[in-house]
């Protein structure tokens, strides 16, 4: 998978092998903001809370994926259409990439489009790249969603999803860190 820069690297180790008398053990080595995952308020802050600060309830339930793979640079607000759930996953040109190789060049979301997203009430906002903020960009994009208690799922993977309304099942690993890895899946709604 990609690694965002300076990141840590994925590690796997084996540690002990199957013998008489003893099982397989290995050794995973990763960062916190590996792969999909969300960002706590402590990604941002010292002293802030970590990703146990958000309830399972806000992660989890009706959400809406937006289609907006034309955009060439960056989502602002006047890229967001109505939307009439509380979580909202954005289909960039991301998802048409290699899932392998970080793209430096990923579309991201500015501070229009944060400050449109917390006006409008959304619980949780998710990315196909691995950060929800340009990279190399001196923006609030972070500020503004977790000081607003958003929710940030990034690198989440939505090549094979249609724009519409799904249910998200987002289960991050429950540690308290200033990110958690996150297992994301998006269910049809019947």
């Amino acid at each position: 998978m990609a690694i965002y820069p300076n990141n840590a690297g994925v590690i796997f180790e084996q540690i002990q092998r199957v013998e008489e008398g003893k099982n397989a053990l290995s050794r995973i080595t990763l960062g916190s903001h590996t792969g999909t995952h969300i960002d706590a308020p402590a990604h941002i802050h010292a002293e802030a809370a970590g990703a146990l600060a958000y309830p399972l309830e806000q992660m989890n339930g009706a959400c809406e994926v937006v289609d907006v793979s034309q955009l060439d640079n960056v989502i602002t607000a006047s890229d967001i259409p109505p939307t009439r759930a509380e979580r909202v996953l954005f289909k960039t040109r991301n998802s048409a990439g290699d899932s392998n190789e970080f793209a430096d060049d990923f579309v991201a979301l500015d501070d229009s489009a944060a400050n449109e997203l917390v006006r409008r009430g959304i619980k949780l906002v998710g990315l196909d790249a691995l950060s929800i903020r340009k990279r190399g960009t001196k923006n609030r994009v972070h500020d503004t969603l977790l000081d607003n208690h958003v929710v940030i799922l990034e690198g989440v993977w939505l090549a094979g999803a249609r724009a519409g309304e799904y249910e998200l099942l987002c289960l991050p690993l429950k540690i308290d860190l200033d990110g958690a890895l996150a297992r994301a899946v998006l269910r049809e709604l019947k």
